[in-house]
């Protein structure tokens, strides 16, 4: 019964985990403004299944042939045979939802082969036959099981004012570049940056080719990627992971050695320094890599469908790119002194950043509002009884119902009540997580309870009253990071790594010396989680409002916390579901 109905209750079950460290597993929703243009992300449900595996070959050829084309401009045979296939599928599935991203790849490899004309004609034509919020969602199979989701209004604009530029047609060009830069939802985005910087190029300079920042443009944020390896791919590395840390970022062939990443790696590897070569020779397109660490070097990655390429609009190799502890690119394309200078400096100023004197100051001031370093090391266990709400864009708002939960640090038990009188439990015994949807529980796989259990772990460890002593204790690194504004209150910024790896800002008040923020990193986006009205529990502060959202959800969650026991006696059975 639990199985055929997770898929319904899942999300609900999710969401007591999450929430019982006063945080949320939020689920994203469409743009506004990609709603209001009735478009969906999932494509298949348009076409019939041959179309949609014919569409799905042809897009994987297109990655290939673009990065082959990066990789040898002289083989033009590539090019010619995807303009081949993309005539061909529009010739037999003209009425396909594809046709427009197929008419992108033609016109992008027409421009590329100098039948500028035509491509321009052809990427004129997705222009106006496609719905400007209009989102493709790219599934490249490849050994990761990696989907690139990308806007095509977004990326036809961007070859078509480059393919003008290619002409000298530089009027023609800004007029696409301005047009581009003036959607809202593409503004912050690689398509726009690049744009922005080809604007700011004196015309005599412009070829119709990317410039070398290629969109991780200096000063910039680094785009996030995720790397799946591992049996059945359920394990990923994303760049988030590596906040905290200096990240030297190669993009090009197997041969590393004229960059001396090898000396690099010896000399700073036990210094917050991480590099990640990704291979981007697809001669071999069968023998994909997948992650692995390079014995007790690197990651290294085999990008067998030119994913970073799109990302990064890399457009000449090799690419490097030098990233800071904050994930903002500072330095791009180096030659070897210059990148080992670079790395130096960097490494140097990353790790003054751990050994900054107001760290212990800051932890020493929030344990005391907490309560005193010697209450908060007494506390076992956690009952906490909650109300849950979610609130929409358009200002409504919706009861999602109430939960208890009974909370240990290595082991948890959560039941979420629905207003329609349903009940779904999670029970984590230390080992195993089981579910309910009443009485009877059943034992997750392995596989798919680690997610949880890795949300767990972590969450588990960002609860305020069992952090802080870890952190007066210097049993965990800590970087100070500086300070922020959070919602009016100037607060200390500090770094630490949860059990899984991913980094963890925190943020703490500088007057009242109260955590008011968490700032949880490690997937695609972060997700914040704001506390607020502390309460005296037995001589300790403890949050009993909480608002959790994700940083590009116009969405939140929040959570009123109706009563919280700290040392209570718990039945031991409640955390045995097996008996």
């Amino acid at each position: 019964m639990f199985f055929r109905n997770q898929s319904r209750i899942g999300p609900w079950l999710n969401h007591i985990l999450a929430l019982l460290i006063l945080t949320v597993f939020c689920v994203s929703i469409t743009s506004a403004q990609q709603l209001k243009a009735g478009v969906s992300a999932n494509l298949k449900k348009f076409d019939k299944p041959a179309t949609v595996r014919a569409y799905n070959d042809l897009s994987a050829a297109a990655m290939r042939a673009f990065m082959l084309h990066l990789t040898d401009p002289t083989d033009t045979e590539v090019l010619d045979r995807l303009i081949a296939s993309s005539k061909n599928y529009i010739s037999m599935y003209p009425t396909s939802e594809r046709v427009n991203t197929v008419n992108y790849y033609l016109g992008k490899a027409l421009v590329l082969l100098d039948d500028v004309e035509t491509g321009i004609a052809t990427l004129e034509k997705v222009i106006r036959d496609t719905p400007p919020y209009y989102v493709a969602l790219a599934r490249l199979n490849d050994n990761f099981g990696s989907s690139i989701t990308w806007n095509l209004t977004e990326h036809a604009l961007l070859e078509l004012g480059l393919a003008y530029d290619k002409q000298k047609a530089h009027d023609k060009a800004n007029a696409v570049y301005k047009k581009l830069i003036a959607y809202p939802d593409f503004v912050n985005r690689v398509q726009a940056r690049v744009a922005r910087q080809i604007l700011e190029l004196d015309t005599a300079l412009r070829t119709g080719e990317v410039p070398t920042s290629h969109g991780a443009s200096i000063g910039q944020s680094a785009l996030n990627f995720r790397m799946r390896h591992g049996e059945g791919r359920r394990q990923s590395l994303s760049l988030n992971r590596y906040e905290g840390q200096v990240v030297l970022l190669y993009y090009g062939g197997a041969d590393t050695q004229n960059l001396n990443l090898a000396q690099l790696h010896d000399m700073y590897k036990d210094k917050k320094f991480q590099i990640i070569t990704v291979n981007a020779d697809i001669s071999e397109p069968h023998k994909t890599k997948p992650v692995q660490v390079k014995g007790d070097a690197w990651i290294h990655y085999h990008d067998r469908h030119g994913k970073l390429v799109n990302m990064y609009q890399i457009r000449s190799l090799p690419a490097v790119f030098l990233i800071d502890a904050n994930g903002v690119v500072r330095k791009t394309y180096l030659d070897a002194v210059p990148l080992e200078k670079a790395v130096e400096e960097l490494v140097k100023e990353n790790l003054a950043t751990y050994d900054d004197p107001r760290t212990q100051e800051i932890v020493d001031a929030a344990v005391k509002a907490h309560g005193g370093l010697e209450k908060l090391r007494t506390v076992e266990n956690i009952v906490m009884n909650m109300r849950l709400f979610e609130h929409f864009p358009d200002d409504s708002w919706q009861d999602e119902g109430s939960a208890k939960v009974y909370y240990y640090r290595d082991k948890f038990r959560a039941e979420f009540h629905t207003n329609e009188g349903e009940q779904f439990i999670q029970c984590y015994d230390g080992t195993s997580l089981y579910m309910s949807e009443g009485v009877n529980f059943e034992q997750l796989p392995p596989d798919d309870a680690k997610y949880r259990i890795d949300l767990y772990k972590d969450t588990a460890f960002r609860e305020p009253i069992w952090i802080l002593p870890n952190l007066s204790d210097n049993k965990i690194p800590v970087q100070y990071v500086g300070t922020e504004n959070v919602k009016g209150v100037l607060a200390s910024i500090l770094r630490v790594r949860q059990p899984t790896g991913k980094p963890l800002k925190i943020f703490i008040s500088e007057k009242t010396h109260l955590i008011v923020q968490f700032e949880v990193a490690g997937g695609r986006v972060n997700t914040f989680i704001e506390l607020e009205q502390y309460k005296d529990v037995d001589g300790i502060k403890i949050a009993h409002y909480s608002i959790s959202k994700d940083s590009k959800d116009e969405s939140h969650h929040e959570t009123s916390f109706t009563n919280i026991t700290l040392n209570a006696e718990i039945d031991p059975e409640l955390f045995n579901p097996k008996k």
